[in-house]
């Protein structure tokens, strides 16, 4: 790897050395084209094109999410190469980058608007409690990599910044319809209007699915020893019923003042359990416990941002957000043998308060500078009562954290720019980390270029590792009052990489490539084999190549191309229980199971055509190399996925001031059955139509 990335380096050298005129004869003629690069706004916090910024990154636009029919945010980042997408049920979905390391994916970081939605105690995204839909996103951009730099703890794997419409950017009416197998069920209603000081968007939706089939027995005939029997979950409950509502209005009284005004809820019905749904004394299906039920989530933000324009293109940014989780269940259980009526009821709430100020100036014609800080406030706290062991718990935990960041853009020559910044971090924990950025972009030519940077970025212990529970019965944790792993440090990772994105205008076509080599350390895991807490045990390596093509065959229809090559090694057989290691013999697991957990290849392709008649068609295709997710059995084994996907719509001309559009879409239309995560999370074929009406 390292070998590659010298050679490229000394190529890249030599040929801005040797091509001197190139640039001076192209640049005039083909400096219109460098705005074929997407303007992003996550990567340092300036505004750049793509081939300015310091970090590889993904845009997934409008006109992409409309191409790919996925109905659940998480499935769209399926288009970004390297990106592992899955689902411990139906409803809980995760995400993350370089393969499983587990099934809560802590080490991304995920904004909407700016706002963090991770929230303690396990650091992880309830993307099915999110209060917005996948029609009120104007665009995601990801970073593919380390960004500690310009958004702190959480961003040693990358960010994904989800950004909505604009306040006035649904002036009108739309109400859209879906129905479909698995129980799929949505219907949503917009409205806004665009004013001469005041735009402002409403949606209000209901989504409803079944989850996965429910299946009481392994698929594709696996064969279950005993061992494993006693870790093959039963994700037959898995359904899920979310009402939510979102607003969001601009107040732009004069030129240089903006106000910007967000809110929204969710209230989301989630079935859990791995039990029967009617468990008796002498017939449950296991005794965990846990018994088929429902988990009762409620969500709400507030957002309040100002944006000041100063001279000189100079701004003034100052944005306070609040989030809150509430999530409660009730259930009887079975346990050692008996049945008990009485219920456990377990609840848990947190919430965030975060401020933070921002500073974006020019110094000069050459040189642009962000700089701020920002206070971060966390709550957690969870109540439980088990009557079956006569026992209640309360615990809670109020931690602080506080953040100072820069960033500066400097143009040394028209060829070369250098980003350079980082992170000052004081975490709940009391840790205090510097994380530093620094990427060089040379343009070879305005059309191409080539970039080097790298990154150190930390990520702070999740509660659930710190103060990891005595006892948890149902799906909700509540932390204890003490400290179970203690002396915890920061994870910590340094990143190199060498990218290339080239235009070729001729030919309609777009390239982007990145070579990486990202080394972590202090790495957090849970250790079954010795302590039973979470330790500091884990090292490792993860480097490979990824790459997009883009090609536009007309006007009229477009491809998009995604491949990432992976490769990982660590100590990892260290932290394996006892019990599994005996059953290696059997499984298909390398000697390394984070190389296992990380698939080699993984590749995505997305086509979309307008066809005569106001017609459309869109097709996608998905592959992942076989894997064994970091945290599960043997009996979890993952195979090789191939996945196809069609979209075909129609739309409808303007009549008595009403248009819209009729789609169907078929996931998996080849019905190649496969397993996501869990053996019983068989993902067949399914299908739905959405009626789309605007007025």
């Amino acid at each position: 790897m390292r070998t590659v990335q010298r050679r490229l380096l000394i190529v890249t050298l030599t040929l801005g050395v040797s091509a001197p005129n190139v640039w001076a004869t192209d640049y005039a003629s083909e400096q219109g084209y460098i705005q074929e690069f997407p303007v992003v706004l996550s990567a340092s916090r300036l505004s750049q094109p793509l081939s300015e910024a310091p970090n590889a990154m993904t845009v997934i636009d409008h006109k992409m999410i409309v191409a790919s029919g996925f109905r659940t945010i998480t499935d769209l980042f399926k288009l970004v190469p390297g990106m592992y997408v899955s689902y411990y049920k139906g409803h809980q979905a995760f995400v993350s980058y370089h393969g499983s390391t587990d099934q809560y994916a802590r080490r991304m970081q995920v904004m909407i608007d700016g706002r963090s939605v991770y929230l303690p105690p396990v650091s992880m995204v309830d993307w099915a409690d999110l209060p917005i839909t996948v029609d009120d996103i104007e665009r995601i951009e990801v970073i593919r990599g380390p960004a500690a730099a310009s958004h702190g703890a959480n961003s040693t794997q990358g960010v994904i910044s989800i950004i909505t419409r604009d306040a006035g950017g649904a002036n009108g009416k739309s109400l859209s319809v879906t129905r479909g197998s698995k129980g799929v069920n949505d219907i949503s209603a917009r409205f806004g209007n665009s004013g001469e000081t005041l735009d402002y968007r409403m949606t209000l939706a209901y989504s409803a699915d079944n989850g996965y089939d429910d299946l009481a027995t392994p698929p594709n005939n696996i064969p279950v020893t005993q061992f494993q029997a006693t870790t093959l979950l039963n994700n037959g409950n898995d359904s899920n019923q979310a009402r939510l509502l979102n607003y969001r209005a601009d107040y732009h009284p004069n030129s240089a003042d903006r106000f910007d005004v967000q809110f929204g809820f969710n209230h989301d019905v989630q079935g859990v359990g791995f039990n029967d749904k009617n468990p008796t004394p002498t017939n449950p299906r296991s005794t965990n416990g846990n018994t088929f039920h429902d988990l009762i989530a409620n969500s709400g933000f507030l957002q309040l941002e100002w944006i000041h324009l100063l001279e000189n293109t100079s701004e003034l940014s100052l944005r306070y957000y609040h989030i809150r989780q509430d999530q409660h269940e009730a259930f009887p259980v079975y346990l050692r043998g008996v049945f008990f009526t009485n219920p456990v009821v377990q609840s848990v709430q947190t919430s965030r308060d975060e401020i933070e100020v921002q500073h974006t100036l020019s110094i000069s014609a050459s040189n642009r500078l962000v700089y701020g800080a920002a206070y971060r406030a966390d709550r957690v706290s969870g109540q439980g009562n088990i009557p079956a062991l006569s026992q209640a718990y309360s615990s809670s935990s109020n931690t602080n954290e506080y953040r100072m960041f820069a960033h500066d853009e400097w143009r040394i020559t028209p060829r070369l720019l250098l980003n350079a910044g980082g992170m000052h971090e004081r975490d709940r924990m009391g840790h205090q980390n510097l994380s530093p950025r620094i990427a060089l972009n040379f343009h070879f030519t305005p059309l191409h270029t080539f970039r080097m940077g790298a990154s150190v970025a930390y990520r702070t212990p999740a509660l659930a590792e710190e103060k990891f529970p005595a006892l948890m019965i149902g799906v909700l944790f509540v932390p204890s009052q003490t400290v179970t792993s203690p002396g915890l440090l920061p994870e910590r990772l340094v990143s190199r990489e060498i990218g290339y994105l080239g235009e070729f205008p001729d030919w309609a076509t777009s390239l982007d490539v990145r070579l990486f080599s990202d080394q972590v350390s202090n790495g957090i895991f849970y250790d079954k084999t010795f302590t039973g807490v979470f330790v500091n045990k884990m090292s490792a390596l993860y480097q490979g190549l990824e790459a997009t093509l883009k090609h536009s065959f007309s006007e009229k229809s477009d491809l998009t191309v995604n491949f990432a090559h992976e490769l990982a090694n660590s100590n990892g057989p260290a932290l394996v229980a006892a019990g599994q290691r005996a059953l290696r013999s059997a499984s298909p697991w390398t000697n390394d199971i984070l190389s296992a957990s990380t698939p080699r290849n993984s590749a995505s392709l997305l086509y979309s055509q307008r066809l005569a008649n106001d017609f459309s068609f869109s097709a996608a295709y998905y592959h992942q190399d076989a894997m064994q997710p970091f945290d599960r059995g043997p009996i979890d084994y993952q195979p090789i996925q191939r996945r196809m996907d069609v979209r075909v719509a129609k739309a409808f001309h303007e009549v008595g001031g009403v248009k819209g559009d009729v789609a169907l879409v078929l996931q998996n239309l080849l019905n190649k059955g496969y397993t996501e995560y869990i053996a019983n999370n068989v993902f067949n074929r399914r299908g739905y139509v959405t009626l789309s009406l605007n007025w």
